[in-house]
């Protein structure tokens, strides 16, 4: 019976050790890294007017998007892509690489005499020990880009002076 009690409780206490080191901890998270987004923009004019509507002159292939290298201006890919909230915007997973390499500096074209610079800074994190990115977009100024307010994802809102540019 001695004996017995002794297995058991051998048994038990072996089990409550090798749960304790076998099972998970529920106060901490894991780590999940979080994947590169590409930079998203709504283009308007100054009146809010969205150039990527149905009902606006330009097409996709009107927007070419460029970001500085040195004194060059080299052109980046951009695709057509629709908010859930049906707000239609340009996107651009190249800007976003190349804004990691440090070319933070971008021009969006839509004809000769109409464009907008803007920079685009994206930052990596590892120090949680997962990939965790910042992104942050302003104008010429220095003020940081509007994102609408319904809808997933949320691009910035970027104008062009159509009569001035």
């Amino acid at each position: 019976m001695i004996t017995t009690l002794r297995k058991i409780t051998l048994l038990l206490g072996s089990g409550l050790l090798m749960i304790n080191l076998v099972g998970c901890n529920e106060d901490e998270e894991p780590c999940t890294d979080q994947t590169l987004e590409p930079l998203r923009l709504i283009v308007t004019d100054t009146d809010d007017n969205n150039l990527l509507d149905e009902d606006s002159d330009y097409e996709l292939a009107d927007f070419k998007l460029y970001y500085q290298d040195g004194s060059d201006w080299v052109e980046l890919t951009v695709e057509l892509d629709e908010t859930s909230a049906e707000l239609p915007f340009i996107e651009s997973m190249e800007a976003a690489e190349e804004s990691l390499e440090g070319n933070t500096e971008f021009q969006l074209v839509l004809a000769e005499d109409e464009s907008v610079t803007f920079d685009f800074v994206v930052t990596m994190s590892d120090t949680s020990g997962c990939d965790v990115y910042s992104y942050e977009a302003t104008d010429t100024d220095g003020e940081d880009l509007e994102q609408p307010a319904d809808g997933t994802p949320k691009p910035y809102i970027i104008k062009i002076d159509l009569e001035t540019a």
